[in-house]
């Protein structure tokens, strides 16, 4: 049997480590609490990340998604107007004109409104030749979708909103 080998000293110029060195013992209590409060931390963070990125990528969080009607109801000064609504945090509007049986918004405010959301000419026309007996009628531009319907007694209604993605 041979005799086991004395421990070497440590010395700068050699790599090795005695048995007993810090490396190869158990972490203390202290170090296992630190290395375990900074993974927490940083899967906590990283979560928090995750969700707050599908959020805002799913277009769920309101607060930041675009509200293109309030601004448009902003710029004619049609906020505090009765007949012209914004409506699902500020994705739709809509405008009643006056009719012989009815008050309504004036139309240089709906035409203001009409002209701020980039109406195309052709939509612009099927507007004004709208007639009762024609029903409920719809236009698409610019990623907007409008409806609107016409009578002499009630006037001219218009809901126009944001197209869904």
């Amino acid at each position: 049997m041979s005799d086991p080998e004395p421990p070497r000293p440590v010395n700068e110029m050699t790599t090795e480590r005695p048995a007993n060195s810090a490396l190869s013992r158990a972490f203390s209590r202290r170090e296992m609490w630190i290395g375990g409060s900074g993974l927490a931390i940083g899967l906590t963070a990283s979560a928090v990340g995750a969700l707050l990125v599908g959020l805002l990528d799913s277009d769920t969080l309101v607060l930041m998604k675009s509200q293109p009607m309030t601004d448009v109801a902003k710029a004619c000064d049609v906020t505090a107007n009765n007949w012209i609504t914004v409506g699902d945090g500020g994705q739709s509007l809509s405008t009643k004109s006056s009719g012989e049986k009815g008050d309504g918004a004036d139309f240089s405010d709906i035409n203001c409104v009409l002209v701020e959301l980039q109406i195309t000419d052709s939509a612009r026309s099927r507007i004004d030749a709208t007639r009762a007996l024609d029903g409920r009628q719809s236009a698409s531009w610019s990623g907007q979708s409008a409806s609107w319907g016409y009578h002499p007694d009630h006037g001219l209604n218009i809901v126009i909103e944001v197209a869904q993605k």
